[in-house]
């Protein structure tokens, strides 16, 4: 097997977080004297009308009831107008800091050199949950921006189960949760979670199928190091919502951040860098102490993080196994997952192309490699077929081809 081309391959078909006031007493006025004659509030004096602006017909408007009624509901409504203008630009300020805080964190998880925040990063980001904090404590978006600037810190948890009882639909707030029940080891809550990110299609059909191939890809108590979102939900919704290989132990670098749950693989045998930057570095060095793991790396983590341990990387299915040397079995068991065990959702005629189908490549030019060398035409030329449809050259007849 020519080593050489498949190790400059496989990095090239790497690819691939809303008071009133008191009634009076009505008097009426019955006086007179000589200078007029006193008549329904009116002063007759010396030919002249002078109208008492103060008196009768002033205390008989504000004297009556209803007039109160309707004053002080005028009243109310003004107030409660101005409160709910109030409240409507406070909504309108947490849902732009809010969004300023998620873009900042998105920038930060589409580094494709290391998953812990730059120092920049970091600091915007903890300005932007103080100013939540200043603008609305109570809010769900306040409890999620403070567990988020944590980058997985447990001690933060409680923030983050009550952003979750206050918007248990977010789709943010249900990703978070499952990495919160997934780290301190709830799994009935995990899977629960999960599911629910399944039937919101946060976890959609073709994801689930894909990582259940990447699971499947990986040996007997072996461990699955993945990146981002969709490797990682992806295999835990197969493990928990699925029962599918519950063996594999899947380790993201992602909640690698995390101190505790850096602390609990510690407690179960692996050896981590002293670092806490979870970086290209970071998985180069997490590699070479726990070679004897077993170690199946997802071929979604970005290419940089694989090409300093290319020499040790050699693909198995929809992953790259870290060993110094491939299986003797190999060979045969390439075989058995793509023409057997792989269900390949999307790769072929009728189905939508699958996002993840440039995947499959690293898995094919090994094949296509064996067969070159077997002299096998007719497995060479439905391996060339599958390839061809893959990279979009033309369509497939036959699943499995």
């Amino acid at each position: 097997m020519k080593q050489t081309i498949l190790f400059s391959l496989l990095c090239l078909f790497s690819f691939i977080s809303f008071g009133q006031p008191p009634n009076g007493t009505l008097n009426t006025p019955q006086s007179t004297n000589q200078m007029g004659v006193m008549e329904n509030g009116t002063n007759m004096s010396k030919g002249k009308l002078e109208v008492n602006a103060n008196f009768e017909s002033n205390s008989l408007l504000k004297q009556d009831s209803s007039y109160f009624n309707v004053n002080q509901k005028m009243e109310e409504r003004a107030i409660s107008e101005q409160d709910d203008t109030k409240d409507l630009r406070e909504t309108d300020k947490t849902v732009q800091v809010f969004s300023a805080f998620s873009l900042v964190r998105q920038n930060a998880k589409s580094n494709k050199f290391q998953r812990t925040p730059l120092s920049a990063e970091q600091s915007e980001m903890d300005a932007k949950v103080k100013q939540l904090e200043l603008i609305s404590p109570n809010s769900w978006e306040y409890q999620l921006a403070y567990y988020l600037a944590g980058n997985y810190n447990l001690d933060r948890s409680p923030a983050l189960e009550k952003a979750y009882q206050m918007n248990p639909e977010n789709l943010e707030v249900q990703k978070q949760y499952v990495s919160l029940t997934y780290m301190t080891g709830d799994t009935v809550s995990a899977q629960n979670a999960l599911s629910l990110m399944s039937v919101n299609d946060l976890i959609s059909k073709e994801v689930a199928s894909y990582t259940s191939d990447v699971l499947t890809s990986c040996s007997m108590n072996s461990t699955l190091i993945t990146h981002g979102f969709e490797d990682t939900y992806g295999a835990l919704f197969n493990q928990f919502s699925h029962q599918l290989r519950s063996d594999v132990k899947v380790i993201s670098l992602d909640f690698l951040q995390s101190p505790q749950y850096r602390q609990a693989l510690e407690g179960k045998g692996y050896v981590l860098p002293k670092s806490t930057k979870i970086d290209v570095g970071y998985l180069s060095q997490f590699c070479y102490l726990n070679a004897d793991k077993e170690l199946f790396l997802s071929v979604t983590i970005p290419r940089s993080y694989l090409e300093p341990l290319s020499k040790k990387l050699f693909p198995v299915g929809v992953t790259f196994e870290y060993t110094d040397k491939p299986a003797e079995d190999l060979p045969i068991r390439q075989e058995n997952l793509w023409f057997e065990q792989l269900n390949k959702y999307g790769l072929t005629e009728g189905e939508e192309r699958s996002k993840f189908a440039m995947n499959y490549i690293p898995l094919l030019l090994y094949l296509e490699q064996k067969y070159i060398q077997e002299g096998n035409e007719v497995l060479l030329l439905q391996i060339r077929e599958s390839m061809d449809y893959l990279l979009g050259k033309k369509a497939i007849k036959k699943s499995g081809n």
